[in-house]
C-alpha cells in the first residue's frame, strides 16, 4: 500500500481575487465561493479575507454606534430594553443590531453574543475537517496492524477523498452497487 501524501504541502490552484494569495487549496474558500467560481468564472475572495471585510464592518458599525451615542441630539434612539436570547443580560436596544432586535423578545442575541457565536462557529469549522483527516489516518494505522487489506483499501480511499476534498473543495462522489 501506498503512504499517505502530507497535505499541508501541496498547491491549490485557486488565486484570491482580493488579497492576490495564489495557489490556495480548496478549504481556503467557501464551498459557495467555488461553485459560484466554477458556474461563471467569477473571483475568488478567500476565507480570511471575507473574515476581515467582516471585521472591518463590525468596527465601522461600533465606531458609527459611538458616535451616535455621544452626538447632541440622538431622536432615534428609543429606552426600549430587551433580554438577550443567550445570556440574558437586559440591554438597550443600541446593544443590539438591526436584525437581531428584529427578532423579537427572547430571541434575539445581543452584539456581543453575536460575535462570539461567529468566532466559535468558524473555529469549530476549520477544526472539523482537520479532525476529520487525522482519525481517518488513525484508522489507516489502526487496520495496518490488523493486516486485512479489504478494509484497509476502503480506509485509505476515505483518506484520500477527505484529503482531495481539502485541496480541490470538491465532495467526493459516493458510487453505489449499481442496480443489481
Amino acid at each position: 500500500m501506498s503512504t499517505p501524501v502530507v497535505t499541508n504541502k501541496w498547491a491549490g490552484i485557486f488565486d484570491c481575487g482580493t488579497c492576490r494569495r495564489k495557489r490556495l487549496m480548496g478549504d481556503e474558500f467557501s464551498k459557495k465561493a467555488l461553485e459560484r467560481h466554477r458556474r461563471d468564472g467569477s473571483a475568488l475572495k478567500c476565507k480570511q479575507c471575507v473574515a476581515d471585510a467582516e471585521q472591518a464592518e463590525r468596527t465601522k458599525a461600533a465606531a458609527k454606534r459611538a458616535s451616535s451615542i455621544t452626538g447632541v441630539n440622538n431622536q432615534s434612539e428609543t429606552n426600549e430594553v430587551r433580554a438577550c436570547g443567550t445570556c440574558g443580560k437586559t440591554l438597550p436596544q443600541s446593544s443590539y443590531n438591526r436584525n437581531q432586535w428584529s427578532k423579537g423578545d427572547g430571541k434575539s442575541r445581543c452584539r456581543e453574543c453575536v460575535e462570539r457565536a461567529v468566532q466559535a462557529e468558524s473555529a469549530n469549522q476549520k477544526n472539523s475537517n482537520d479532525d476529520k483527516i487525522m482519525a481517518a489516518r488513525k484508522k489507516v494505522e489502526d487496520i495496518k496492524k490488523t493486516g486485512n487489506t479489504v478494509k484497509l483499501v476502503a480506509a485509505e480511499s476515505e483518506l484520500a477523498a477527505l484529503e482531495a476534498e481539502k485541496v480541490t473543495g470538491l465532495k467526493p462522489v459516493k458510487l453505489s452497487a449499481g442496480r443489481g
